[in-house]
């Protein structure tokens, strides 16, 4: 459930609260032209959109989309947005041609184009990092599945392959052609995951055209954004989906000398059920605190506090977290000791302990790529969410070409796009001739694809 609040008067716990347990993102907007934006992270959260990249208000389409949908954000007092072809012809709002419709709203343009042209495409417009290119096309980028949260130090497969018609695309010698990665995008910048196809870090085969990695995060976000890219010599494509990734819990000491107590605080948005929590003053194997309703009175009001949280969370991982120290209020930490002599010779320190690595239960099952449309019912303002969702992408296939010969990479570009521009009526009738056979395994991961 996504919850959306409209002003400070909202029931904000309530609302984070609610979107926190179900998956869903709780966000305040201040003002009506956020909205539009809200929506559209929304949207590629829910309905994950096949896409193809903006670059300096360029983008290239080949000759697989049926369809292409350009979002674009506008500001106050700019000029109309012109959208220029690949052979130069120029749209504008005023002025439209068959097969190219213009809806323009506060603050944004939708614009939507019908077998759009093969080629660059260029938009005359204010850069918006919002700003996306939709597709429709039956090549589709599959990704696994990307929850709304994670921990700190859980582990998430990501997964990504092309699908022709429910196949996996593995023919190589196209492979070899593809760059496909993942990236992490953070305030902090941007981070490439090592997303591969070589049998290592998460990846189960080398060169079967699936594509993987372990990816964590080790220190809390608000906001991750992770990317999913596809790039070649004749096409591009491109997902997003955004994550928060959360400490499963936080300490914290209130009070003075007999009134000290410590508290906790378990994050629900990624912990499931009732985690397992030991809280102790001094070193690890000392007697714990006794909780006491909510909360631990201190047992020593002078020293630090520690915490270790374990249990499921809500992917269903196994998770051991430790905190500390947290010193009461009025109690200052010892000092930190002094740097070492410049001349003095280096010596070697023991790493800080790290969360144990979580190892997933055979009770979390995600869930399949097809059943993520299921929010926007809950989600403020529907209708502009549905209208932006006009340029849904679901991608065009690259269909397998037999040979006795492997041809070179020239070769291989202009077979494909050759059989991207065919009907392939003869291949429909071998589909059908086929149907009483054993389903094909690619097809069999295709539908119940997620990791």
């Amino acid at each position: 459930m996504h919850t959306i609040a409209l002003s400070e008067r909202a029931d904000h716990d309530l609302m984070k609260r609610l979107s926190a347990e179900t998956g869903g993102w709780y966000q305040q907007v201040d003002s009506a032209d956020q909205l539009s934006r809200v929506f559209l992270k929304v949207f590629e959260q829910v309905g994950r959109p096949e896409g193809v990249p903006l670059k300096g208000n360029h983008f290239t389409v080949d000759a697989s989309v049926r369809e292409a949908t350009i979002l674009l954000f506008r500001k106050p007092g700019s000029p109309a947005p012109v959208l220029v072809a690949p052979g130069g012809e120029r749209y504008k709002d005023s002025d439209l041609v068959a097969g190219v419709a213009w809806y323009r709203d506060q603050g944004y343009d939708l614009i939507t184009i019908s077998s759009p042209a093969k080629g660059q495409w260029t938009l005359q417009a204010d850069l918006d990092p919002d700003n996306r290119v939709m597709i429709v096309t039956d090549l589709k980028l599959r990704t696994s599945e990307v929850p709304a949260h994670l921990a700190v130090g859980e582990p998430l497969l990501l997964s990504a392959h092309l699908s022709n018609k429910g196949k996996v695309v593995d023919r190589k010698a196209f492979l070899r052609l593809l760059d496909v990665r993942a990236d992490a995008i953070t305030g902090a910048g941007s981070d490439p995951l090592g997303l591969n196809d070589q049998g290592r870090d998460g990846d189960t085969k080398a060169g079967d055209g699936r594509y993987a990695v372990r990816y964590r995060e080790d220190r809390p976000f608000d906001e991750v954004e992770l990317l999913f890219s596809v790039d070649s010599p004749t096409f591009m494509r491109e997902k997003r989906y955004r994550l928060a990734v959360h400490e499963p819990a936080s300490l914290r000491v209130e009070g003075e000398g007999d009134q000290a107590r410590a508290l906790v605080e378990v994050n629900t948005a990624v912990m499931a059920g009732t985690p397992r929590l030991k809280l102790w003053q001094g070193k690890a194997g000392d007697e714990p605190l006794k909780r006491q309703g909510d909360a631990w009175p201190l047992a020593d009001p002078a020293a630090p506090v520690y915490l270790e949280v374990g249990g499921k969370t809500r992917l269903g991982h196994l998770l051991k977290r430790r905190y500390g120290p947290v010193y009461p209020p009025g109690v200052k930490p010892p000092p930190e000791p002094a740097a070492p002599p410049v001349d003095a010779a280096p010596k070697t320190t023991a790493a800080a302990p790290e969360a144990k690595v979580p190892e997933k239960t055979e009770e979390s099952v995600p869930e399949p790529e097809e059943e993520g449309w299921l929010m926007p019912a809950l989600v403020l303002g529907l209708g502009n969410l549905l209208l932006i969702g006009g340029g849904l992408g679901v991608w065009w296939w690259l269909r397998r070409r037999r040979s006795d010969e492997l041809p070179g990479l020239e070769d291989e570009i202009e077979a494909v796009e050759g059989e991207l521009a065919e009907a392939d009526s003869a291949d429909e009738g071998g589909e059908a001739a086929g149907e009483g056979e054993d389903e094909d395994p690619a097809g069999a991961v295709e539908k119940g694809e997620a990791a």
